[in-house]
């Protein structure tokens, strides 16, 4: 992925989790298939330096989850929202939701 704004890996991650917000109020079938409470992850399929950082933090998120709610996977590839990955390793594509 080009980094053109010169965004660290931090940033880059943080600007996916706005983008998967923007999709659940793009989506409301999104909103319906997702546990009420869950805790989301990020990862970037063709960005490995903010996906190696995305699945170091994995073990923080597990942990934290288990209070929160379950772990929630956002995949993405060139900032598009590609598909959800659910607790039960259910994958639903961005455009089937």
């Amino acid at each position: 992925m080009v980094n053109p704004q010169g965004l660290t890996a931090e940033e880059r991650l943080f600007a996916l989790q706005e983008r998967f917000g923007e999709a659940l109020l793009e989506n409301p079938g999104l909103v319906e298939i997702l546990p009420e409470n869950f805790v989301l992850a990020v990862l970037p399929l063709d960005d490995p330096e903010a996906a190696r950082l995305a699945m170091e933090s994995l073990p923080r998120l597990q942990g934290w989850s288990r209070e929160e709610g379950p772990l929630v996977h956002a995949l993405f590839q060139g900032g598009e929202f590609l598909a959800v990955v659910l607790p039960q390793g259910r994958v639903i594509p961005a455009r089937a939701a």
